[in-house]
């Protein structure tokens, strides 16, 4: 009886350090703001009541959101792929979810795994459209006339690696952005500024990864960085608040990535067409 416990406590206690080093192996960093944030203009729902109604305070638009000591929500970090080669991960269990909430996309900036399910739902209670953007995919405009808590899925329409806006032409105002990846080894930001990539299958190595904000840095940034044991810590980015897009690098190490027509699809740089649509929109 005393053995049996010994050898159940010990697999336990395995099992245990294992979950703890496949959870620590992560690329951990946080992007911020270099500069004075600019203020965010109101969305004006005026013209539609049901819209205005959902909301007791101010809607601000969401193409910048930092925070107080300037921490950069919405940014997409990811690994970009080495010359030549393809990264390879498992693909991640649980779809991805854009909600429909107060006559906004909720959240404002999602990032998927090509073949990774995107359920778009409507929490509202009236008519939403749901458009995309797709340029390098097969775009999808569809009406959800009502609350839809199940959702609609679309990641079969996602076949390749692309970014792309998701619109609403009832509510000109509501926008989301999708970023569609190859591999698994990407993540967004959060209120922090802080972001946490999966590494399970990245093999140790030296790397660039990406780092793309719709309006300071529509064409990502880059930045090298070294995976040891499935792990990196990136010193802090910092984006600089005028126009990051038009030449002002990150911080260190770190460059404008070029966007090259028939880019690999192991990465998610725009192809030409779609980064001039993407740039037109941040210009804005």
């Amino acid at each position: 009886m005393k053995l049996t416990a010994l050898l159940s406590a010990a697999a336990l206690s395995a099992g245990l350090c294992l979950a703890a080093s496949s959870a620590s192996a992560q690329i951990t960093g946080t992007v911020k703001l270099d500069g004075q944030a600019p203020e965010p203009q109101q969305i004006n729902m005026a013209a539609n009541p049901q819209c205005a109604a959902a909301h007791s305070n101010p809607v601000l638009e969401e193409s910048i959101v930092a925070g107080d000591k300037g921490e950069l929500a919405n940014v997409v970090v990811n690994v970009k792929a080495p010359e030549g080669k393809q990264l390879k991960g498992d693909m991640p269990k649980d779809p991805i979810v854009l909600d429909q909430k107060g006559c906004q996309y909720v959240p404002h900036v999602v990032a998927m795994m090509v073949g990774q399910d995107l359920v778009i739902k409507n929490d509202d209670n009236f008519l939403h459209n749901v458009h995309s953007l797709a340029i390098d995919n097969t775009p999808f405009n569809f009406g959800q006339p009502t609350k839809d808590e199940k959702g609609a899925s679309r990641g079969k329409d996602i076949k390749t690696a692309e970014r792309f806006q998701v619109k609403c032409d009832v509510h000109p105002w509501m926008l989301a952005h999708v970023n569609a990846f190859e591999h698994p080894f990407f993540a967004v930001s959060n209120e922090k500024g802080a972001f946490s990539i999966p590494t399970k299958g990245l093999e140790d190595g030296t790397y660039t990864i990406e780092i793309w904000q719709e309006k300071l840095a529509p064409e990502p940034l880059t930045k090298e960085i070294t995976v040891k044991d499935g792990k990196a810590t990136v010193e802090e980015i910092k984006i600089p608040a005028k126009a990051a897009a038009l030449g002002n690098p990150v911080e260190g190490e770190a460059k404008l990535a070029s966007a090259k027509t028939g880019e690999t699809k192991s990465c998610c740089t725009p192809k030409s067409k779609a980064q001039a649509i993407a740039s037109a929109a941040a210009a804005k």
